[in-house]
């Protein structure tokens, strides 16, 4: 059985010692696993020592408030992205039995991502529409699931860091989101199961927690306002910031 599993940066920073304990009883009952992972939070922290200003823009009409991406920014993203990956790796191989390896998105094309050229934002100082450069993130076009097959079927588990490759310009790295990465993958690998580990009971409507919906049902719940990005603490925002 092939399982697919993306942890949050919320889960991260609250601590993932459950985690790290469950992969090897998964591996020792024969199944196969591919870890992803986010980190948002650490970006912050990072910038923030660094006398950096996360920049988020607000896309019309949705509303939804996301991290932009400049080249100053993505450097960040991706020192930090790296940093939790080989922490994560360090843990899963200290535990025995998890021949962990961490990689980018980058790493043997794994992910191939096409940069957004420009972007419509919501101008904070007078509320207009203006488009501006798309920065340093992108959306995930394919996986390379040869790559992907070949690390499980010589033993190892795959950490993966949500930074993808630039079709584009043939190798510059992207912020790209876990969750995107996730359904990419799982649509490439068609895994048994696919979950997504985060410090939410899941998706609420009037109160209540959804236990169960179709793809249709899902589509349809686009529709409701109740739906939009989550609660970023730190931020004070609402929002799906890119590569969170």
């Amino acid at each position: 059985m092939l399982v697919i599993v993306k942890v949050g940066g919320s889960v991260i920073r609250k601590g993932v010692d459950n985690l790290i304990r469950e992969i090897p009883e998964l591996l020792n009952n024969g199944h196969r696993v591919v870890l992803i992972h986010g980190g948002g939070y650490f970006i912050n922290e990072l910038m923030e020592r660094m006398g950096l200003k996360p920049k988020f823009v607000t896309s019309p009409p949705s509303g939804v408030t996301s991290r932009y991406t400049d080249l100053e920014t993505l450097r960040v993203y991706v020192m930090g992205m790296m940093f939790l990956n080989k922490e994560l790796v360090s843990r899963l191989q200290g535990v025995g039995g998890v021949n962990a390896i961490g990689l980018s998105g980058v790493d043997g094309g794994l992910l191939r991502a096409r940069r957004r050229e420009s972007m419509i934002i919501i101008d904070e100082r007078g509320g207009r529409e203006r488009i501006v450069d798309g920065g340093y993130t992108g959306k995930i076009e394919s996986a390379n699931k040869d790559f992907i097959m070949r690390l499980l079927n010589d033993g190892f588990t795959p950490v993966i860091a949500p930074i993808a490759m630039d079709v584009k310009t043939g190798g510059g790295a992207l912020n790209v989101d876990g969750d995107q990465a996730l359904e990419v993958l799982s649509t490439s690998l068609t895994p048994n199961y696919a979950v997504i580990l985060t410090d939410v009971d899941g998706v609420l409507i009037n109160g209540k927690v959804i236990n169960r919906v179709s793809a249709a049902e899902a589509q349809e719940l686009f529709k409701n306002p109740e739906v939009r990005g989550g609660w970023y603490e730190e931020e004070g925002l609402y929002g799906s910031p890119v590569g969170w």
